[in-house]
């Protein structure tokens, strides 16, 4: 979630653009995968950029990886190039190199900028969007359109992945393509996944209080201080006066973490410093790489701009921060589909706590049952990586050593956890280990 302020971007419409589409398998710096890129046309003045690579091991038979970075308003190259992408930056900030924990090694993965006019993607006059409702809509809109392009993918297993402000935009998707769409779009939905997420504000909120005092961030007077600021945050979303509630909650974050211009920590990660305000991380590799015109060129998108997030589309969801998706994720595991909560243990932003909270908040037709777990170790190769609730078609996995970007920081075992979720929809829940309740 980049709860920070985002840089504005300046895109530029070209109509001719809104159906490229490239398919190279080497091309400029982008070699060893077969990818597609380019622009779908939602309404003649909206399109989306989208970046589909092919699995690296059967391509022809494995799922469809749909990843959606937050923001609102940051662009999926982040997650492409600096987490879960066949890419990463070598030490020099400019030579590009194999990333072996990428999820298309047994996925075909489709990262898309999203919502329209975020990232490369583009918004007509007037056309941001401001709700989830319009967000599910223009994504149906591409799906459908996209397998229109490439019909090769039609009627395949489709997974909807994403973190931090996807935790709003991953429930009403899947929502709008089982219950709205699901005889129109051309997939077979399987499930979803949502990392360190913003899904339900209400119970959310709270939980910084809870996670900064167990971590040494903050002292127990203030935390005794916290707690009615987060009830008062809490009230005043129930009002339905979000706007005015944001900024009694924010108070709330703010006085944990410190001035923006000088955090106390770095919010994506307590373990190390926020080095680089106002996104922590030093992501000028991929600003400097996305602004070459013979790179634009190669993607479709001559005569764009490409920026990591931007204002204009994150300002006008302000006013669906607040909204409660939890409603949405019952009817989903209601209907049957896989769901997955994962959270690092060590982001403050979407912290473990909250996640922990909003799922055993969760009313759906498995809850009492989910609600008497405890944890168990969730293993990867012998070891404890995390701490895992699972029943039936819900889980929750606290990962550990992980801060906001997972498969950033842990890579290896992300790559496990999706592995393990798509072959079947089930992590492996190890009853034999010895349970864990963490209070």
């Amino acid at each position: 979630m980049k709860f920070t302020i985002c840089t504005a971007l300046v895109a530029t419409a070209a109509a001719a653009l809104r159906e490229t589409g490239s398919h190279l398998r080497e091309a400029g710096p982008f070699v060893n995968e077969k990818w597609y890129a380019g622009l779908v046309d939602l309404t003649g003045e909206d399109d989306m950029f989208y970046w589909f690579f092919e699995s690296r091991k059967a391509p022809e038979t494995d799922p469809i990886v749909l990843w959606l970075t937050g923001g609102p308003g940051c662009a999926s190259e982040i997650a492409m190039f600096y987490e879960n992408g066949p890419y990463q930056f070598e030490a020099d900030g400019v030579t590009l190199k194999s990333n072996p924990s990428s999820w298309n090694e047994f996925a075909n993965v489709l990262y898309v900028d999203q919502p329209v006019g975020t990232g490369f993607s583009h918004a007509g006059p007037g056309h941001l969007a401001t709700n989830e409702d319009e967000v599910a809509r223009d994504m149906a809109t591409f799906i459908e359109n996209f397998l229109e392009k490439y019909p090769q993918y039609q009627g395949r297993a489709f997974y909807i992945t994403g973190e931090s402000y996807a935790g709003h935009y991953i429930p009403a998707i899947s929502h709008n393509f089982m219950f709205e769409n699901k005889d129109k779009l051309k997939i077979d939905f399987k499930g979803m996944a949502i990392g360190n997420g913003l899904v339900d504000p209400y119970t959310q909120y709270p939980a910084y209080d809870k996670f900064a005092l167990e971590n040494g961030l903050i002292g127990n007077t203030e935390a005794t201080i916290l707690k009615g600021v987060f009830s008062a945050c809490q009230a005043l979303i129930k009002t339905g006066i979000w706007l005015v509630a944001m900024e009694e909650c924010q108070m709330g974050v703010s006085a944990i973490l410190g001035p923006p211009v000088a955090p106390k920590f770095n919010v994506y990660d307590i373990r190390v410093p926020c080095e680089h305000p106002t996104l922590c991380y030093d992501m000028s590799p991929a600003d400097n790489l996305l602004a070459k015109p013979e790179i634009k060129a190669l993607l479709g998108v001559t005569g764009r701009s490409w920026a990591e997030c931007n204002m204009n589309v994150h300002t006008a969801l302000l006013g669906d921060w607040m909204t409660n998706l939890a409603p949405k994720v019952t009817d989903i595991l209601n209907a049957g589909l896989d769901v997955l909560v994962y959270s690092g243990d060590k982001d403050f932003i979407c912290n473990w706590r909250g996640g922990e909270a909003w799922t055993d908040a969760v009313d759906w037709n498995g809850h009492e049952e989910y609600s008497k777990l405890q944890y168990a170790d969730w293993m990867v190769d012998g070891k404890a990586a995390g701490a895992l609730k699972s029943h039936k078609n819900f889980k929750f996995l606290r990962v550990y050593d992980a801060g906001h970007m997972v498969p950033m920081d842990q890579p290896k075992n992300a790559l496990s956890m999706l592995r393990e979720f798509i072959t079947g929809g089930i992590l492996s829940y190890q009853p034999e280990a010895a349970p864990k309740f963490i209070q």
